[in-house]
């Protein structure tokens, strides 16, 4: 259920992408499935997308990239780069698409995970990073899919509901 007319202020964003941070760096590290946490961030992009558009979902992966690459990963700008890739994707092809079904949801969870997975191999292939591909896709990834694709509808339930309690503008 995508209403064009939902905005919320980017002060709001901004908080809500710190609080974010906060949580992916700290608690959810301690909540891990087979030693992989859902990647939080990448499940911001892809809510916030789809509710509030293009804008604001580069607004997210600008903002949430930058402090992943700054603060935890091994090469700065290569997250930011990916979140906006995924962001851009997503308004283009899944946001028209999506019609508030949860399945169609955790479709676009899954193919961003995955599409997020192999740019990363990508490039820390080429920067020498010893990362192996195949660990990522039959250990990682699975995994993956299934915590971000749990807390991609959560994140998407509540941000709804929130959206319709307050109504953010």
């Amino acid at each position: 259920m995508i209403n064009s007319d939902i905005h919320i202020k980017y002060r709001y964003l901004f908080v809500i992408i710190i609080l974010n941070y906060i949580l992916q760096s700290t608690i959810f590290q301690a909540w891990k499935l087979e030693g992989v946490s859902a990647n939080l961030t990448l499940v911001l992009v892809i809510v916030m997308t789809i509710i509030y558009g293009l804008e604001k979902g580069l607004f997210t992966a600008v903002l949430a990239g930058l402090l992943v690459d700054v603060f935890l990963s091994m090469a700065v700008g290569i997250n930011l780069f990916i979140l906006v890739i995924i962001s851009i994707l997503i308004s283009i092809i899944g946001r028209p698409l999506f019609t508030g079904n949860k399945l169609t949801l955790v479709f676009m969870t899954a193919i961003s995970t995955i599409f997020y997975h192999l740019m990363y191999f990508f490039f820390m292939y080429f920067l020498n990073k010893g990362v192996s591909f195949r660990l990522v896709m039959t250990h990682i990834v699975p995994v993956e899919i299934i915590l971000n694709s749990i807390a991609c509808v959560l994140i998407y339930h509540f941000s709804v509901k929130w959206i319709e309690r307050y109504k953010l503008d």
